[in-house]
């Protein structure tokens, strides 16, 4: 199988290993399922986007979890899960499969979904009409739809900026990528003496180490002629190293005439880039909610167990 299935795809499987394994820690369970639907390691190394976990554990133990709260299988020790007496009988006449609508046939899941976790006005469906993915999946795929349409916002705004606010933007979102310490450590250059340079960064406090910038506010494709004559620029003050922001786009032979320099180092930053740039080190935006997911802190109960 090349993909994880989804998280409800799992509970039969699931349940089906562990009446037939007994009693089964959670890395037995994950490892048995696995074999019997012939996950490939690459398959079981997919993450979530955010990092935080491989997308089959995720997946794994919402299943676990959902199958726990129906009553079809029971935790007689931490970590360890074994099948119940109604999970026993469920699989003498398994389904085709297990789903949300399914468990709901149960009471002790009714009442898992139904429960005011806040209050009556504020109840929590912890298991709602995008049944596809786990609770941990919706959230990302909402920041994911939402860090979206903030792109687009300040990528919008970004192009209504006069050329002289573009190229100080560039400037700052330059150190508060960490190049140069301050903005003290940057500089524009006057319009018209720079033969396609338009700021400077000091990487020490002394000159010695600086890149040169060229910040555009394009609205067609940017080409291979552009990039020539920046490359032009920098041998002009014999400069090594430039970054041209732009933003629009650039042309597949501007990328190829960039990538293939060799005395030279020009990183190309199209628009879409420097929108997700801006939002990644907080230039010109700011944070309207933080969320924080807890877990249960194993070692914690471990050292109270004695």
């Amino acid at each position: 199988m090349n993909t994880i299935p989804q998280y409800h795809t799992l509970m039969l499987p699931l349940l089906k290993v562990l009446g037939a394994g007994g009693e089964m820690t959670i890395k037995q369970m994950r490892d048995a399922v696995s074999e019997l639907l012939g996950l490939s390691t690459e398959v079981l190394g997919e993450r979530l986007p955010s990092g935080t976990q491989t997308t089959f554990e995720n997946r794994m133990g919402w299943a676990r979890t959902y199958l726990f709260k129906a009553g079809l299988i029971e935790r007689p020790r931490r970590a360890t899960y074994v099948v119940s007496q109604s999970g026993k009988e469920l699989l003498l006449n398994p389904p085709e499969a297990i789903g949300v609508d399914f468990l709901r046939s149960y009471s002790k899941f009714n009442d898992f979904v139904s429960t005011p976790r806040i209050g009556k006005e504020e109840q929590i469906e912890l298991v709602d009409g995008d049944d596809e993915l786990t609770p941990e999946e919706q959230i990302e795929k909402g920041v994911k739809r939402i860090r979206s349409e903030l792109q687009d916002e300040v990528l919008y705004r970004v192009k209504s900026l006069p050329p002289e606010g573009f190229e100080q933007l560039v400037l700052r979102l330059l150190v508060g990528m960490g190049y140069g310490g301050s903005m003290a450590d940057v500089q524009g250059v006057a319009r018209g003496a720079d033969g396609g340079v338009d700021g400077v960064v000091n990487q020490d406090h002394l000159g010695l180490d600086r890149i040169y910038i060229q910040a555009k506010r394009w609205e067609g494709s940017v080409g291979r002629p552009v990039i020539q004559g920046f490359v032009g620029a920098l041998a002009g003050v014999g400069a090594s190293k430039g970054v041209i922001m732009i933003t629009s786009t650039f042309a597949q032979p501007a990328l190829d005439f960039a990538r293939n320099l060799t005395d030279r180092r020009v990183v190309l930053v199209d628009g879409k880039s420097m929108a997700e740039l801006m939002i990644k080190h907080r230039i010109g935006v700011s944070i309207k909610q933080e969320l924080i997911i807890q877990r249960i802190d194993e070692d914690f109960f471990m050292d109270l167990e004695g």
